[in-house]
């Protein structure tokens, strides 16, 4: 499906259809689901009608759905991205600040640290290939 050529109606249009086809998918009534996510069941009617929902709201009924790891799709070009900077050992470009942070002499001498969100980064690429991850 192409988003891209979508307008903002016709996406949340998709998206709340989405949603209701998982629900009935996993044969659950809205008030399991409302349950399950911890909402009332007026949100997930409102939900699945297209009304109104926020970010957290969406998050909690796709926990009900077990399908919180889908989000990770989201950004799933940027990890790809970083796993092939890694991969080819390329630097990657740090992104611009908009202000410039004021470091102490103290700080400035030290070695930096290490950062296990590299290694992390790889396993999560690994994985969502392996299990190939689409909404």
């Amino acid at each position: 499906m192409k988003f891209s050529t979508m307008s903002d109606s016709e996406i949340i249009a998709d998206l709340c259809c989405r949603i209701k086809d998982a629900r009935i998918e996993q044969r659950l009534s809205q008030i399991d689901l409302a349950e399950r996510s911890g909402l009332g069941i007026a949100t997930i009617k409102r939900a699945e009608m297209g009304g109104s929902v926020t970010l957290s709201t969406l998050i909690c009924i796709l926990r009900g759905l077990n399908r919180l790891h889908q989000l990770e799709g989201v950004l799933f070009d940027a990890e790809v991205r970083s796993f092939n900077a890694q991969i080819s050992g390329e630097k990657q470009n740090a992104p611009l600040r908009i202000r410039k942070k004021a470091v102490s002499a103290d700080e400035a001498e030290k070695p930096p640290v290490e950062n296990n969100a590299d290694a992390s980064a790889v396993d999560w690429y690994i994985s969502a290939a392996e299990n190939n991850i689409l909404w």
